[in-house]
């Protein structure tokens, strides 16, 4: 700022924040961190006002005109943004009563850190039309891929799968704490040592789609949905429109994708915000053009306020910029203005998240300090339990991480297929692609394309490391360093690097094909896409047949858990649960918590012998048994004769297993 307008607004920025910082260390000691705030803004105001001027332009030389309306007004963003976000961590520092207004000044700093880099609008009517007009074909296709993924996330998502799992049903009971108000706060750790922030927005969608199943799952529908638009997205620009489509449509039918994007959990946010994030870095380094790099920042500290997979963002990101200054040694210096807009906003984005962290770390780190090996000595205990080093170990769990996807199966409940993660013949392409990704992790024929001017777009010699680097930190982070490995809820930020290899084998396995038979282009193409679509109708066929057939996701007694909650909204309000299920079960269960929203439970724990002097007169009571404790129904008949009995078996299936019995008097 060297115009006398902006020394005047660093001057006042230095005199006025040193001022209130030096109010708070007087008359406010206690919020030192508020006043230290205060000061650092003070400092840096000061800091630019007396950095020595440029030597004037030599005679003759016209001199550059050193501060533009322009420039003015991107200074002007640059210092709101940055101070809106510090008052926004200021504020934080301490407790509030009220967290909206806070909110609300944190998306302004978020606002004005990528209005800094906004151009001009550029496009008219007329060159819209003329886009469309010129790209309807692909714009069509699109269309329709887009359309088919979240058909195939959203159709039936209430039902499909039937079951609701206990963290579905509390994910689902914390949103409606945002809704009346419990929960006010979305800047911290909550439930399970999961971000607040994703609550508020699971609230809004039970607010919008109805306080359901709907709801509950739709949004993450959507998000599914969208990271299969950015998958196309980031490949189109990439490499090429055909292996653009190929991968995206496998995305799209990816039984393991799918199945996250039906649930009411938050764990799909973790491909999404990778592959948007990703594809605003292609864009602003194809184009030029800073404000995708900053809106790739924001997008990157978002993803801190989801799911804790979420901070594998910047480590991938930190990664593959690393491997570019490999390929590329001045990368660095030709991208650190758009570095530092995506610094930028991140920076303010993550700042109330990052102060968190600082203030309270065993909070934000609880859930890596539950399932990390090392935090919680897995590790160490497994080496010496087995008489193995630390890293024969590691080797093991790399193993069955990076096999999850053709021989180790799914150890948990979210999901927990009867198959890998890939079918038999993807799981083939998914190996021999990430052996060609490898190979051409310096691709050089994408550099010469690019100094040539052949390509639409430039492509950077380091396209195939987005993503290796990509799955390779997917696959450790959230599966080799934690437990129970394999945990596909935690590496489905892999599931679309994985489609990317299946879709290069396949295209390299079918241009050879190609070659080799005496047929011509067009039944090669006809013959490819018939291939293509048989991959993809065998992962959608197994996934809404064999898959929900089993009856395996959520666990069982998240069955019966859900076939309760149904049970029990039907009778409505005026029934009061009384549950024999302990210790296998209890009535807070969260499936049948959310289902039957505002049901009174008790918990019977102890075995009866004796008729109950527990119930409530002020309900109509409804006794349900667990199929090991019916013995106990005897004293509820002998208290209430003449009452109604039912034996309450798998949906639909009336000869399936019996999940509970309930007497009501």
């Amino acid at each position: 700022m060297r115009g006398h307008t902006g020394q005047w607004i660093l001057l006042l920025g230095a005199l006025g924040f040193g001022t209130l910082g030096q109010f708070y260390f007087a008359k406010k000691p206690d919020y030192f961190l508020d006043g230290l705030v205060f000061y650092i803004v003070a400092a840096i105001c000061l800091i630019l006002l007396v950095i020595p001027r440029r030597a004037p332009a030599p005679v003759g030389v016209a001199a550059r005109r050193l501060w533009s309306r322009t420039e003015f007004l991107r200074s002007a963003l640059i210092i709101g943004s940055v101070i809106l976000g510090a008052i926004t961590v200021v504020l934080l520092a301490r407790p509030q009563t009220a967290y909206w207004p806070i909110f609300g000044c944190w998306v302004v700093a978020i606002g004005l850190s990528l209005c800094t880099f906004l151009p001009r609008p550029r496009w008219t009517r007329p060159a819209l039309a003329a886009f469309v007009r010129a790209n309807a074909l692909e714009l069509s296709g699109i269309i329709l891929v887009v359309a088919v993924a979240f058909l195939l996330r959203a159709w039936r998502v209430d039902t499909i799968p039937w079951t609701l799992s206990g963290d579905e049903g509390n994910f689902g009971r914390w949103a409606r704490e945002a809704l009346d108000g419990r929960m006010t706060n979305m800047f911290v750790t909550g439930h399970l040592s999961m971000p607040s922030m994703y609550i508020f927005w699971q609230a809004g969608w039970l607010r919008i789609a109805g306080d359901n199943m709907v709801g509950l799952r739709l949004p993450w529908a959507f998000m599914g949905t969208l990271s299969v638009l950015g998958t196309y997205l980031l490949i189109r620009r990439l490499f090429d429109i055909r292996l653009a489509f190929l991968t995206a449509g496998l995305v799209a039918t990816y039984h393991y994708h799918i199945h996250y994007s039906r649930l009411g959990l938050n764990n799909i946010a973790d491909p999404f915000f990778v592959v948007w994030a990703l594809y605003f870095i292609v864009v602003g380094w194809q184009g030029k053009r800073r404000w995708p790099w900053a809106l790739s920042g924001v997008l990157t500290g978002l993803a801190f306020y989801f799911y804790t997979g979420g901070r594998q963002v910047p480590i991938i990101l930190a990664g593959i910029f690393m491997w570019a200054i490999i390929l590329e040694p001045s990368f660095l210096g030709k991208h650190r203005t758009d570095l530092g807009a995506m610094l930028l906003g991140f920076v303010v984005t993550v700042g109330p998240m990052a102060l968190f962290a600082v203030q309270h770390p065993d909070d934000f780190n609880a859930r890596m300090n539950q399932i990390g090996i090392i935090q919680t000595g897995w590790l160490a205990n497994e080496a010496a339990r087995l008489g193995q080093t630390q890293l024969q170990i590691l080797l093991d769990q790399f193993q069955k991480v990076f096999f999850a996807f053709n021989i180790y199966r799914d150890r948990t409940d979210f999901y927990k297929p009867i198959i890998p993660l890939l079918d038999f013949f993807p799981s083939i392409l998914f190996l021999l692609g990430v052996a060609l990704s490898i190979v051409q992790l310096h691709d050089p024929a994408a550099e010469t394309a690019a100094q040539t001017g052949s390509d639409r777009w430039a492509k950077p010699g380091w396209r195939y490391a987005v993503f290796v680097i990509w799955f390779f930190a997917a696959i450790i982070l959230g599966g080799v360093l934690t437990e129970s490995a394999p945990s596909s809820q935690r590496i489905i930020s892999s599931s679309i690097p994985v489609m990317f290899f299946v879709a290069v084998a396949f295209r390299a396995l079918t241009r050879v094909l190609g070659d080799l038979l005496p047929i011509p282009r067009l039944a090669r193409l006809v013959l490819a896409g018939l291939l293509a679509f048989g991959l993809a109708w065998i992962s959608v066929q197994y996934y809404f047949g064999p898959y929900q057939q089993s009856w395996i996701y959520g666990s069982y007694n998240a069955e019966v858990s859900t076939r309760i909650g149904y049970y029990m909204r039907d009778l409505g309000p005026e029934y009061k649960e009384y549950f024999f299920g302990a210790p296998r079960m209890y009535a807070d269960f969260g499936s049948s918590q959310f289902i039957a929203k505002g049901i009174q439970v008790h918990d019977v724990v102890q075995p009866l012998t004796r008729a109950p002097d527990f119930v409530d007169p002020k309900y109509k009571p409804v006794f349900i048994f667990l199929p090991e404790r019916t013995k106990e129904l005897t004293f509820i008949r002998q208290a209430y004769p003449n009452g109604v009995q039912e034996e309450v078996r798998r949906i639909n299936d009336s000869v399936g297993p019996l999940l509970f019995t309930a007497y009501r008097p």
